[in-house]
């Protein structure tokens, strides 16, 4: 008793801007999650939170239960929130739901509530921890209705290679239907064996995801790849790293998604097609096309800084969760980034009265800017009035008023024949009379010593306008 109760498992204390990790987990009464730290490999507990199901809450699916988890976490933990970068491993698409205003409200309002922490969603694949696994196992078991049957899996067999003409990958994806859809790829830059198979990966789960595949299984014959993707290897090497985090990072997409490993012999197809990338091109195939850069460096390059606009910035964030260098962008990407979304390529924001909101680049913002102000259509109207046009016409970008403005003090027609105002630059001060010599104020002065003609009183008089005096001297005071 005594050896049990010395060995009792503490809670692990936590340095500030460490990263933690965030377990769910929900069943039909309750839902539970549990805050870990990562010390050399090995998982720590950091804090539990629990949550008995009541009501209506004990009827919603399993994807609202675990956001239901997310932000109670948020609530009861949030010191732990707002100081440290959080990583949610579920196997759910969580990601999806909360990053989008399509969704029911009390989904919405989840949503906003939890855009100001820095929360990045990480799929499942090993569990660590031991308490975390003790933690799941002693949940109850889901009721068969708060489990959505998955929809038939497609499956895609990849296999990539290098030999001494250079890299090529092969891709055979096989609908549930019997339909088969085959690519012979090359690639214009020189790679290993390994990079060769992450290459022919990606390129597969991107074929995956143009044809809206929602229940994927992938089949490769590269044990470092599925070992290194499930768990089981550690990426030390940069480059396997940063392939790594790329494919994590599309497998979010999918709804379900699994991967194993294969042998070569069931992998043939797959084989044969990327043999036949490297032969010369006259025997090639109609399917053959060519990778000119790694992906890897396409999306370093779509995360720089220096060229990339605002949209580019939110398209990041929003596909590969690729943050901005800067710390206040990044904090307010991750603030505002749930009220953008993408519909059919197009990028969108979403406002209380208007409809769905066009998010345009610096230099369409440019062009809509002309045509509205000075186009066939257009009025040469203020800046404030063009930027409110604009709007009710359905675009949408950060700095519209001040461009707006900065647009029409340019035009140089609107500084031509625009009507000046002549209103005086402080406020009038108002008096009695608005026409000179119109009124006057008299007033009687005297008696003073007598002067030449016996003159000792004198008359005044003092305009109300003008301020102008007349004075004139009276021998006597009469009436008249």
């Amino acid at each position: 008793m005594k050896q049990h109760l010395a060995s009792l498992p503490r809670l692990a204390s936590v340095s500030p801007r460490e990263r933690l990790c965030l377990y769910l987990a929900a069943s039909q009464h309750a839902v539970n999650s549990v805050l870990v730290k990562e010390n050399s490999g090995e998982q720590h507990s950091v804090y539990y939170v629990s949550h008995v199901l009541n009501g209506p809450e004990e009827r919603y699916p399993l994807i609202e239960k675990l956001a239901l988890a997310l932000v109670l976490s948020a609530r009861k933990l949030r010191p732990y929130f707002q100081a440290h970068p959080v990583e949610v491993i579920t196997d759910q698409p969580l990601r999806q739901i909360l990053s989008k205003f399509d969704v029911a409200g009390r989904l919405l309002k989840w949503a906003v509530e939890l855009g100001e922490h820095d929360i990045q969603y990480v799929p499942r694949t090993a569990i660590k921890a031991q308490s975390v696994a003790d933690f799941i196992a002693e949940l109850t078991q889901i009721a068969d209705g708060d489990l959505e049957q998955p929809p038939e899996a497609w499956v895609l067999h990849v296999d990539g290679s290098t030999n001494s003409k250079g890299a090529c990958a092969g891709l055979v994806l096989l609908a549930p239907n019997g339909c088969s859809f085959e690519r012979s790829l090359r690639f214009g830059f020189q790679a290993t064996n390994n990079e060769a198979e992450y290459e022919a990966l990606l390129a597969g789960l991107r074929l995956a995801l143009e044809m809206q595949v929602a229940a994927i299984h992938v089949l490769t014959d590269s044990q470092l790849v599925a070992e290194q993707f499930n768990g089981g290897y550690e990426a030390q090497d940069p480059t396997m790293a940063k392939y790594l985090a790329q494919v994590r990072n599309l497998t979010t997409k999918f709804p379900h998604f699994t991967l194993s490993n294969v042998s070569r012999e069931e992998n043939e197809r797959a084989d044969t097609l990327a043999k036949l990338a490297s032969r010369p091109a006259p025997e090639a195939r109609p399917e053959f096309e060519e990778l000119p850069a790694r992906a890897i460096k396409i999306a370093a390059a779509a995360s720089g800084s220096a060229s990339t606009t605002w949209v580019q910035e939110l398209l990041c964030f929003k596909r590969d969760e690729i943050l901005p260098p800067d710390e206040v962008a990044a904090r307010r990407l991750r603030r505002t980034h749930a009220w953008y979304s993408e519909v059919s390529g197009r990028f969108y924001k979403r406002s209380f009265t208007y409809p769905l909101l066009w998010c345009l680049e610096p230099d369409e913002a440019q062009m809509v800017l002309a045509e509205v102000h000075e186009g066939v259509c257009g009025e040469h109207i203020g800046g404030r009035t063009l930027a409110h046009k604009i709007l009710r016409q359905g675009y949408y970008w950060p700095t519209m008023c001040r461009d707006a403005k900065a647009y029409v003090q340019r035009c140089s027609s609107c500084q031509e024949y625009a009507c000046t105002p002549r209103q005086p630059a402080v406020p009038l001060t108002p008096i009695d009379c608005a026409w000179p010599f119109a009124q006057w104020g008299l007033d009687l002065l005297g008696p003073f010593p007598p002067a030449s003609g016996q003159r000792k009183y004198i008359i005044v008089g003092v305009d109300y306008f003008t301020k102008w005096v007349e004075a004139e001297p009276l021998a006597t005071i009469t009436e008249h």
